[in-house]
């Protein structure tokens, strides 16, 4: 009878592996980002080239520590049955393809694109709200970087010659 219940609860602490592991990697990164601010040039009493990173890092943090704790207490639903493996990695290229339209296309036009096929592929069919949603989010974006906290976004070549 001891047998079960040992056996019941290694089962179960199997199930949220994923839950306190993703996380956990995700927070080791947010700390070597963090080690690779310490190279950024200091801003004085202004916000500087480190100051939308820490607060990315900041919050990053945050959650990524409630998550681990919500995943050892078992207040999150247990890691999902494995599925597709190959539809995460082909989003992980999608990834690797915005980021290099960031750099070709400019952040504008790259990050529409990306949210429009994203929302699309995951299978979001509301046409209307996708492209509230990606025009919204590049309002926000310009506001925020450009007007709040004066800094540029990138461009990318392509943008510079169709805006001249």
């Amino acid at each position: 009878m001891a047998e079960d219940s040992e056996k019941t609860t290694e089962e179960t602490l199997d199930r949220y592996v994923g839950n306190i592991l993703l996380p956990t990697i995700v927070l080791a990164f947010a700390g070597i980002f963090f080690v690779q601010t310490f190279d950024f040039p200091g801003g004085g009493g202004d916000v500087g080239p480190a100051g939308v990173p820490y607060l990315w890092i900041g919050f990053t943090t945050l959650f990524t520590i409630a998550l681990i704790i919500q995943a050892i207490m078992k207040k999150m639903p247990p890691d999902p049955i494995p599925g597709k493996i190959g539809f995460v990695l082909l989003f992980a290229g999608w990834l690797v393809v915005y980021l290099i339209g960031i750099q070709n296309a400019g952040y504008y036009l790259s990050t529409f694109i990306f949210l429009v096929v994203s929302m699309y592929v995951l299978g979001y069919r509301r046409y209307g709200v996708i492209l509230t949603v990606a025009i919204g989010w590049l309002v926000f974006s310009y506001i925020v970087f450009s007007k709040f906290l004066y800094i540029p976004l990138p461009e990318g070549p392509l943008m510079r010659l169709l805006v001249g």
